[in-house]
């Protein structure tokens, strides 16, 4: 019993990550995108902690040094020459033409977009996400 409640304190240490609720985060979209990301407990090695914001994710070092955070019903990108990336058949846009984050999937509504602290990259995050996005449904790009 001893050890079960200190397990149970354990998953409640340390702060929240802040992380605002994105303009659409009410649609019912994102509320199968955090199904399925529930199902994701570790990401890039970080564990899985709390988040602020509705529709939002995230996962973190003990230190907070690292930090990836998913943010469900962000706008739409629209047409754009920033670098493009398709991971596990999910389109990203990165938020500039060498591939830096946040990254904001393109094509599909509502949009999600994951951010990362520490130097993380694409290649680290972004497949153990794909399949929770492929939940949104295909849209045309924003104009």
């Amino acid at each position: 019993m001893v050890g079960l409640l200190a397990a149970a304190l354990a998953g409640c240490s340390g702060s929240a990550v802040e992380a605002p609720a994105a303009e659409d985060a009410t649609d019912p979209g994102c509320a199968a995108v955090l199904v399925l990301v529930r199902e994701v407990d570790s990401l890039a090695g970080l564990s899985r902690v709390a988040s602020t914001g509705q529709s939002t994710a995230a996962w973190a070092s003990p230190d907070r040094a690292q930090e990836v955070v998913l943010s469900c019903g962000v706008a739409l990108p629209g047409p754009t020459t920033d670098a493009c990336l398709s991971v596990d058949g999910v389109d990203w846009v990165a938020s500039d033409p060498q591939g830096s984050p946040p990254w904001t999937t393109y094509g599909r509504a509502p949009a999600t977009q994951v951010d990362v602290v520490g130097g993380l990259a694409a290649a680290d995050v972004l497949p153990g996400l794909g399949g929770a996005v492929s939940a949104c449904r295909p849209s045309a790009p924003a104009p």
